[in-house]
């Protein structure tokens, strides 16, 4: 009976576990063919392409930006490979299976890790060396520091940060050094350290104008930069790679040997290049490099001395519009120097009131106006008067020479504001909108867009009819907030007898062998009669002979122009100015000096005006008109002043000869193959002729007579970093021609 109910009980128990075992298998086996099913056809799309991407991508191949040349023919902004230099600075013992220390032939303990305690400890201060060439601000100390601690660490970094942004041509010395190879780490994060950045080649010059990256917007650009985005940008190319192996990618080359076309389901050929690569066009920019330095050098000059803020020196070529030279100096407290401050243009972003610079467009406007005639040698009041009511009083800042009465020019030339405000009252009191319309018909309130990227406010007048004293002082320059380049625009316009072109910082593009000039632009073809113009021309000449201008009166060449000087009366500091163009006979040029917030009036901004000018007068010959004369004729015309031309001492060849060839002249060589050469005259046994220059490594080349394109040519060629002062040729260099010096080392030239 005991056995009977165990065999139930046991066949009850088989019946049981055959039953779990077919419910385990066929719901383990549905479950699989469901995935199955899954995995092709409803998830199948995605799992395959999750396995195509383990082993294929779509890598982008970078455009190369296009540069940025001076038009002069220098490149001002160009791409340049900078790195993050990383080390591994792993290092132990090598042990054998037995847990000993390995030792080499001669006995000594062997290292494993890239870098081995004896190559580490031999050439860590040169490679310190070289990051402080390259980073001057940080002694060498510093890095050995920093590395030294890591490397001594238990468990030290195998990707050490040493420091980002540092030049190609360091990093690769560093890469160089014996033993130094491997430890110096190539990518982080499957990304390579190199990388493509931005630099300007002379260092702040026009900084603004050329542009920055935008640290608030991620892959935009102020300045040039900004506005030709997308000609200097090009387009990257997208190109299939495929895994080689676990680390090792590779592109497809449709032309490699053994290629085989893939097909995808649909019959299309895989597309092997998915887009080309398009590098961007270049611009060329409409600031030529001599005056720009002048410019600036003789603006930093006049803040220093009159211990300004900030200013600009703006220089327009007057039929075109191109701006030769845009200086926008603001005070950098951290190094107590002027330079060009990231995203601020002075000339375009910052707004004031003018002053004085503004009577110009005043008295043209009401000169202008068909409802009065304003006889220039008529008498007004100046020196002291009241208008009347609360604060009715005008008077002017300086004496006129016991006075009480000026006609037309000579308040102008004297610039006084009593004088300006009796024309004012006289005329227009009753009449303020008529003047305000007058004067934004042919002044530029609105916004000037100029192809910059660069922040421009609103410009503005304030209601006249707000108060008596809003009126007087508009009509000698307050009561209005203007920049620069609308100023500028202005009196360039009045110089070309009323044509108004718009400022522009470009010239051209290029795009391969193809050239695409940026035509000027006319904003008003007459803002006022040319009758007008030439009046208001001479009253501005008046200012500069014997006016309040007159301390850059000279004998070369006419100035026609006008002081400006607006008081903050918080600060009792002034924005002074100077306004105007040359050669007054024959007006060419138009430039503008702003020195804000210091001590200086509109006289001490003149001398920077006259600084400007006296260098465009001296390089372009064609100023004939101006009185100044071009010795060029006359040198075709005398053989014998012919015979003792300067010659290029040094220089490159193919530019030299080329040179030779446009002047008709013999050019004799000793090397034609030759890129470098310099000059010996003639001896007894030989002839006056060019010699090859050839480089020594180690030893700085002598640029002594060249031109500064060929100097900074030579010596980056040579290996060194250069910095350029003045403009010219080279008279002194530092160090000297035959010394030695690193490689990297930064070689000072001075032109003239």
């Amino acid at each position: 009976m005991i056995n009977k109910n165990n065999n139930n009980k046991d066949k009850r128990l088989n019946i049981g576990m055959t039953v779990l075992y077919l419910v385990l298998t066929l719901g383990g086996g549905a479950a699989i063919i469901g995935n199955l099913i899954s995995t092709q056809w409803v998830h199948g799309d995605e799992w395959r392409a999750r396995g195509e991407k383990r082993v294929a991508e779509v890598r982008t191949d970078p455009a190369r930006r296009g540069n940025i040349y001076s038009s002069d023919g220098k490149v001002l902004a160009t791409t340049v490979t900078e790195c993050d230099l990383y080390l591994d600075l792993y290092n132990a013992p090598d042990l054998d299976d037995k847990g000993r220390v390995k030792r080499d032939g001669r006995g000594n303990d062997m290292e494993t890790g890239p870098i081995v305690d004896s190559n580490f400890a031999k050439y860590l201060d040169s490679a310190c060396g070289m990051l402080h060439e390259a980073f001057p601000s940080r002694p060498a100390e510093y890095y050995r520091d920093r590395i030294t601690a890591e490397r001594q660490k238990e468990r030290p970094k195998r990707c050490f940060l040493v420091q980002r942004g540092v030049p190609y041509s360091v990093w690769t010395r560093i890469c160089n050094l014996p033993g130094w190879r491997r430890g110096v780490v190539k990518s982080v994060d499957h990304e390579s350290v190199q990388h493509q950045v931005r630099a300007h080649i002379y260092g702040d010059m026009a900084g603004n104008v050329i542009g920055f990256r935008n640290d608030r917007s991620e892959g935009t650009y102020t300045g040039l930069e900004g506005y030709y985005d997308s000609v200097l940008r090009g387009q990257d190319g997208l190109y299939n790679y495929h895994r080689l192996t676990m680390s090792t990618w590779f592109p497809d080359d449709p032309n490699a040997k053994g290629h085989v076309e893939r097909r995808t389901d649909d019959d299309r050929v895989d597309t092997i290049m998915l887009r080309h690569r398009h590098d961007g066009s270049s611009i060329i920019s409409t600031i030529d490099t001599r005056y720009q330095d002048i410019a600036e050098n003789a603006l930093r000059k006049a803040l220093h001395q009159y211990r300004g803020t900030a200013g600009c020196a703006i220089l327009m070529e007057m039929k075109t519009g191109y701006i030769l030279a845009c200086a926008n100096l603001a005070i950098d407290t951290s190094i107590h120097d002027f330079r060009e401050v990231r995203d601020r243009n002075v000339a375009v972003s910052d707004v004031y009131e003018p002053g004085s610079t503004f009577k110009t467009l005043l008295l043209t406007a009401m000169l202008s106006d068909p409802g009065i005639k304003i006889d220039t040698a008529m008498q007004v009041k100046v020196g002291y008067k009241d208008f009347g009511g609360k604060n009715g009083v005008i008077k002017d800042d300086h004496t006129l020479a016991g006075r009480d009465s000026l006609n037309v020019r000579e308040v102008i030339e004297q610039s006084s504001n009593v004088g300006m405000c009796e024309l004012g009252w006289m005329y227009f009191s009753e009449r303020r909108d008529t003047l305000r319309h007058l004067v934004e018909r042919m002044f530029p309130y609105g916004k000037m867009n100029p192809d910059l990227n660069a922040p421009e406010y609103s410009t503005y007048i304030n209601d006249l009819h707000a108060s008596k004293r809003d009126f007087l002082n508009f009509c000698y320059g307050y009561s209005t907030r203007i920049n620069a380049l609308q100023l500028i625009t202005f009196y360039n316009a009045l110089g070309a007898e009323g044509r108004m072109v718009k400022p522009l910082f470009c010239k051209a593009i290029v795009e391969g062998d193809r050239t695409t000039e940026i035509k000027p632009v006319v904003l008003n073809p007459q803002i006022c009669s040319r009758e007008t113009a030439r009046l208001m021309r001479t009253m501005l000449e008046g200012v500069v002979e014997h006016g309040t201008g007159n301390n850059i009166k000279n004998n070369t060449y006419g100035i026609a122009g006008k002081t400006g000087t607006a008081v903050d009366y918080r600060t009792r500091l002034y924005n002074g100015s100077f306004a105007g163009f040359f050669p007054s006979e024959n007006p060419r040029y138009t430039c503008l000096v702003v020195l804000k917030n210091s001590p200086a009036y509109g006289r001490q901004a003149a001398l920077v005006f006259k600084a400007i000018a006296d260098c465009v007068v001296a390089v372009d010959k064609d100023l004939s008109d101006g009185g100044v004369k071009s010795v060029w004729p006359r040198l075709q015309e005398d053989s014998s002043m012919a015979q003792t031309r300067p010659r290029l001492i040094r220089g490159n060849q193919k530019d030299i000869r080329q040179l030779y060839k446009k002047l008709k002249m013999p050019y004799y060589s000793a090397d034609s193959s030759s890129e470098w050469v310099f000059y010996r005259e003639a001896t007894d046994s030989t002839r006056a002729q060019y010699y090859p220059y050839t480089t020594t490594e180690g030893i700085v080349p002598n640029c002594l007579g060249m031109t500064a394109k060929d100097a900074i040519a030579l010596l980056h060629s040579a290996g060194y970093k250069v910095r350029v002062s003045g403009y010219g040729k080279v008279v002194s260099q530092t160090p000297r021609g035959g010394q030695q010096a690193k490689n990297g080392s930064r070689i000072e030239i001075t032109l003239r």
